[in-house]
Formats: structure tokens, C-alpha cells, sequence
């Protein structure tokens, strides 16, 4: 029997991400032991899922173990060291950082610039080297802890959950807006509004619970992470941005409300995978390269109001979702030099900027402000400033722009152009 150890000692929703690629693995092998390296807190994403094995925290001794093979989920050095120490003869990596992946014994290539892929399909780029299909990932898997379900029972009927808190890449939605969209889900909805997040999101839940006319009920640092899986799983809407709970949600299978402010994280990424969903997410306006966690500045969360959160709601309680082309819709934004490119990607809703000046300055201003993922440019004129532009700006965005020179046009539909886009993330090369 083949022992393998998969490692991803990380945070809630990077560890839900992963359950798709273990699945496929465990299909893959089915007569196989799979164990899993995590930390103490995160157990509960991996305990009574079926396709796991044993459960390890990051604490214990995996030499004794004697692992046939590793894989790194979490690419960082501490365990790619203590996989070779451990002795374990086949270790699968990314090649991203050259300083750790000569620790790997076979070599999988992450595109982390291919704004095309969830982050889902990043991790089952890892299963390359076993030759795994992984064109199709499934949902991702999570069981209801015993303890969650036992806290969950004292609530019944609508229940729509508010989570306050945020990850790493975004910024949390402001307490006073969140306060009225309180109130008008009750009194539109009769439902049970419940606020969750940590501690520190106490301020924000004093803040909601002071403005509020009708009461939520506050759960807010008040839950372990078994009461938070239990009580999600009793949710009809999940609200919140993109963060471990909103992933438990669509782990879940629960309706969502995903609200992505900033132009740091991109739905084509992080969006709620394989669940019913609506995402929220503005134009942004700002001239600054986006570092959401050291960010001064709420104009990206000023831009969403309540209302659009509200509609949200209605839309998923009438069974509308989202589809992966809307987020592309939501995560592209384009610049092109052709008016052509520019009316037909602008009819169809997608984010694209013409540009008016072929300034290196001007452009590099426009990519940052826009936060430009695409730079579409036709025709032999403005090449050389535009090529540099891309350069001199690649190092403060966070997903570097695509180029993509056409001595002529090839194509006036946008599904041909999206799919071109597509296809150079997923090659990384001029087109």
C-alpha cells in the first residue's frame, strides 16, 4: 500500500481548496493511505472527509511514518526540508521559488499569472506528474463535525449569515453599511440574520449591533470552528468576502454572496467554487498599487452599497447565479488601442480601457489605476511604449499584464477574444 503525505499547513479556505485534488488523487489510488500534514486549528476541514486517511498536525514526527510520497500544497521551505529529512523518496512541488524547489524530486508547474484558473485548479496542478486528469476538478468536500451539528439545532427557519471578518487580500466590508443591510433583510425576508467573524471583528459587530432597529443575532468570536462549520451549514445565504468561512459556505453547498472590493483578489481565482453565488464587485478608481492589508483608504468599499448586497440576496432566492464567464466579466479589465476590440469587449459588460495616449507614463498610469490584466494591441505603432510600460509596471501588479501584439486584427467576436486571453495566460507568451 502506497503512504502519502499531503501537506498544506495553512489557513481554512486554503485548506477546503484543496480537498478537489485530493479527491482526484484518492480516485487516482484508491488502495492507497493517505494522510494529511495540517495545523491544530484546521483538523476539522480534514476529519471524516472520506478520502483522507489520518490527520496529522504539523507538531508530529513523520519519519517514523516512512512515506512513500509528499505532496507540497504549501510551498514554503520548513517542509519541503522536513519531507527530504523525513526521508521521503518522491516529493512533488511547485518550481515557482527556485530556492525550495531544488528540494523536490519531481517538479509541477503552478501558472500563478494565469488569471484563467481557480485557485482549485492551481492546486490540481500539482497532480500533473501521476499522471492525473485534472481537467474537471470536483466540488470541494466537507462533514459536519458532530460538535457543529449539536450547536446548529437552536437555530431554525431562514437563516442568512453575515461573516465579517476577511482574508489576507481583501478588506472587510464597512460595519455601518452591513448594519442596514441587517435591517432590511428582516423586515424583506423575515429571516434570522446571524453575524460570525472573530475577535477581531468585535468592534464591527458592536457597531452593527448598536445601529441596527432589528437585532441580529451576534455570534461573533463567540464560535470554535466546529460551532462555525455547524452553523453555516444551517445557513440559506452566505454574505461575506473572501475568506476561510465564505469557502466552508460553498464547501457547503450554500448560496453565497461573495463581495470582492478591492482590485487585489480576482473571482476568476477566489470565487465560490462549484455553489450557487452572486459575486459583488465595482469598477475600482484608484491611482495605488492595491496592498489591502496595509491599505488606508475605504474608496473601494464606499463604491458597494447595501443595495447591491440586498439584490444579491434576491437574486439567489429567485435561483439566479453566477457562471465562470461572469467571473471573468468581473476580473479581466482590458486595454486596447483598437476601437474595434474596445465596442465589441464593451457591449458584452468586460472591463476594457482605450487607450487614448501612447505616453509611457500615461500607460503606466492607466495599468495601474485599472488594475490591467490585458494589454490588447493591434497595428506596428506605439509597440516599443507600450511594451515598456508593461514592463516598468509588472513589479506592483499583482497579477502582471498579458501582452498581446496583432500586426492586424484577428477577430471581432468577444468569445474568440476571451478565449485567445485565455489561452495566452495558460501558455504565458506573446500571441
Amino acid at each position: 500500500m502506497m503512504k502519502i503525505l499531503l501537506i498544506r499547513p495553512d489557513m481554512i479556505g486554503d485548506c477546503l481548496l484543496i480537498t478537489p485534488a485530493i479527491h482526484l488523487l484518492k480516485q487516482k489510488y484508491p488502495n492507497s493511505k493517505l494522510s494529511i500534514l495540517c495545523l491544530e486549528y484546521t483538523k476539522s476541514i480534514f476529519e471524516n472527509n472520506p478520502d483522507i486517511d489520518e490527520v496529522i498536525t504539523d507538531k508530529e514526527s513523520i519519519k517514523p511514518k516512512k512515506f512513500d510520497l509528499s505532496i507540497h500544497f504549501f510551498n514554503e521551505l520548513k517542509y519541503a526540508l522536513l519531507a527530504k529529512q523525513a526521508g521521503i523518496p518522491i516529493r512533488i512541488g511547485d518550481t515557482s521559488k527556485p530556492l525550495i524547489s531544488w528540494l523536490y524530486t519531481q517538479k509541477a508547474k503552478q501558472n500563478w499569472n494565469n488569471l484563467f484558473l481557480h485557485e482549485v485548479e492551481h492546486n490540481c496542478e500539482l497532480l500533473k506528474p501521476l499522471g492525473i486528469d485534472i481537467a474537471n476538478p470536483p466540488p470541494m468536500q466537507l462533514s459536519v463535525p458532530k460538535e457543529g451539528e449539536e450547536f446548529a439545532k437552536k437555530f431554525a427557519g431562514k437563516i442568512i449569515g453575515i461573516h465579517l471578518g476577511t482574508g489576507k487580500g481583501n478588506k472587510a466590508y464597512l460595519a455601518e453599511r452591513f448594519a442596514k443591510i441587517v435591517d432590511e433583510l428582516i423586515e424583506r425576508h423575515q429571516a434570522t440574520v446571524i453575524l460570525t467573524g472573530s475577535k477581531k471583528e468585535l468592534k464591527a459587530s458592536e457597531i452593527i449591533m448598536r445601529t441596527c432597529k432589528h437585532k441580529p443575532i451576534n455570534l461573533v468570536h463567540k464560535t470554535n470552528l466546529n460551532q462555525l462549520i455547524g452553523i453555516i451549514s444551517k445557513m440559506d445565504i452566505f454574505i461575506g468576502t473572501d475568506t476561510g468561512p465564505l469557502h466552508i459556505a460553498a464547501a457547503l453547498g450554500k448560496k453565497i454572496v461573495a463581495i470582492f472590493a478591492t482590485k487585489f483578489v480576482k473571482p476568476s481565482e477566489w470565487g465560490p467554487w462549484k455553489t450557487p453565488h452572486i459575486i459583488v464587485r465595482k469598477k475600482i478608481k484608484c491611482n495605488l498599487s492595491c496592498l489591502p492589508a496595509k491599505c488606508l483608504f475605504d474608496d473601494c468599499l464606499k463604491q458597494i452599497q447595501p443595495k447591491e448586497i440586498i439584490n444579491a440576496v434576491d437574486k439567489l432566492l429567485e435561483g439566479k447565479t453566477h457562471s465562470e464567464e461572469d467571473w471573468l466579466r468581473l476580473s479581466y479589465n482590458i486595454l486596447t488601442n483598437d476601437e474595434k476590440t474596445y465596442t465589441e469587449l464593451s457591449s458584452e459588460r468586460y472591463n476594457v480601457v482605450k487607450l487614448s495616449s501612447y505616453s509611457i507614463f500615461d500607460i503606466i498610469k492607466i495599468i495601474k489605476k485599472e488594475d490591467i490584466n490585458v494589454i490588447h494591441w493591434v497595428g506596428n505603432s506605439g509597440k516599443i511604449n507600450i511594451s515598456l510600460a508593461r514592463l516598468l509596471s509588472t513589479p506592483s501588479a499583482p497579477i502582471p499584464p498579458l501582452l498581446i501584439i496583432d500586426k492586424k486584427r484577428k477577430s471581432s467576436n468577444y468569445k474568440e477574444l476571451i478565449d485567445r486571453y485565455n489561452k495566452a495566460f495558460r501558455q504565458r507568451k506573446y500571441l
